[in-house]
């Protein structure tokens, strides 16, 4: 599959690679171990608290900041039910680029200030971050009056 993605993405993504320095020799294979050397890991903590912008449903809409590895400020449309919460997130580091990503969780607890836990992946971005891939975990809390939202995430991401 990443061979595939690859070569799918090589002819537009080139030019954005080259000019964050993150390729030399303007090298594009469909071979995804010659583009594995070029990509480093980077482990991210962090936590981020969230508030509730609107509610469509079983759809909440949310957005608030985060600290740890790169601070910034989070978005986020998640749809729940009473077994799971699935959604997209959006991460603006303040230091440029964002970062994509899935998450399904599940809740841990029942009552006003439900407990949750879940994983995330990682499916690209913008900026240095457009290629980022990458899988990780997190568990928090939900006010269930207010849908204010206290997540911690753990990840690791290439790009």
């Amino acid at each position: 599959m990443k061979g595939q993605l690859l070569r799918h993405r090589c002819g537009a993504v080139l030019a954005a690679v080259a000019a964050l320095g993150l390729a030399t020799g303007g090298v594009c294979s469909a071979d995804p171990s010659a583009h594995a050397a070029k990509r480093r890991a980077h482990h991210l903590v962090g936590t981020a608290s969230l508030h509730l912008v609107r509610k469509s449903g079983n759809t909440l809409y949310e957005k608030g900041t985060a600290t740890g590895t790169y601070p910034g400020t989070v978005t986020g449309r998640f749809v729940t039910s009473v077994a799971k919460v699935t959604g997209t997130v959006t991460f603006h580091p303040y230091s440029g680029g964002s970062l994509s990503m899935t998450v399904v969780g599940y809740p841990q607890s029942a009552g006003t200030i439900a407990r949750f836990a879940g994983n995330l992946a990682v499916s690209g971005g913008s900026g240095r971050f457009r290629n980022a891939l990458g899988s990780g975990t997190f568990n928090g809390t939900a006010n269930r009056r207010s849908w204010a939202i206290t997540v911690t995430a753990d990840a690791t991401i290439t790009y």
